[in-house]
């Protein structure tokens, strides 16, 4: 199989104090939801999300799947820590977008809630993913200068890794069971959830490629454009929309998060 890799260049390809910012909003998140609509799906989706995303990451890391050159938390380096550094970039790129991308979902799905926080989200969306983007490629700012075939790449993952595919592969049909199957206000929510990642997670791509962080390569060289627009869609839609709602689902199947009311 050819190997085809997505990039990740710049501040968030080697930035972990960020990561562990958001693993903090995520946190903060699953408080709030708790003592505000008195449960705990939100820990649930963290807690499997962190379980089957870190077994992803792990897998990445022994077959030399993912490549990162250097890591830093607080300026210090930290890229030998793998017992750090993997469960982090695990939790903060995935796990906890996926707790914000449910946790806005279970407010916009609501008519009650609808308007005042499809208005947050909007802020969320360009106040993260439009506006700095939009300064950097106005400043002719990129985070560093990468280009296609460096050897020198903050982060490089292979998309096609036999092992990632099928783990990949197994929970979205998981996933897609638990949708099928669930009562129809669950599987609103999952709906809404993986609506709500597509958005974030286009809006994001968009101001990466544009701010020249991400792209696609086959081996060392870059893809041909069609390619590169089907690689970030599958990314997307597949990797994040698809995968993440698993994180609902499995505990969901268990018992451990209700029906919706």
């Amino acid at each position: 199989m050819v190997d085809i890799y997505i990039i990740r260049g710049g501040f968030f390809g080697w930035e972990f104090t960020l990561k562990l910012l958001y693993v903090i909003l995520g946190l903060i998140l699953c408080i709030y939801d708790w003592k505000k609509n008195n449960r705990k799906d939100y820990f649930w989706v963290l807690i499997f999300g962190t379980l089957l995303y870190v077994g992803s990451e792990v897998m990445l890391f022994l077959f030399e799947g993912r490549i990162m050159q250097e890591k830093f938390l607080f300026g210090i380096n930290v890229t030998s820590l793998h017992w750090l550094t993997i469960p982090l970039l695990a939790v903060a790129d995935v796990v906890v977008i996926a707790i914000i991308a449910i946790f806005f979902a279970d407010r916009l799905r609501n008519p009650e809630t609808r308007k005042k926080w499809g208005i947050i989200f909007i802020i969320w969306v360009v106040g993260r993913d439009v506006i700095p983007y939009i300064i950097l490629v106005g400043l002719g700012y990129n985070f560093t200068n990468v280009s296609v075939g460096d050897s020198f790449i903050p982060s490089r993952r292979n998309m096609t890794e036999t092992g990632t595919l099928i783990a990949l592969s197994i929970m979205i049909v998981i996933g897609l069971i638990w949708l099928f199957r669930t009562d129809k206000k669950s599987r609103k929510r999952g709906l809404y959830m993986i609506g709500v990642m597509i958005i974030l997670m286009i809006v994001w791509t968009i101001g990466e490629w544009f701010a020249g962080q991400r792209w696609i390569e086959i081996g060392p060289e870059g893809a041909p454009p069609l390619l590169q627009f089907g690689m970030l869609l599958y990314d997307i839609v597949i990797e994040m929309g698809l995968f993440t709602v698993c994180f609902l689902a499995i505990p969901s199947l268990l018992k451990l998060i209700k029906k919706q009311e």
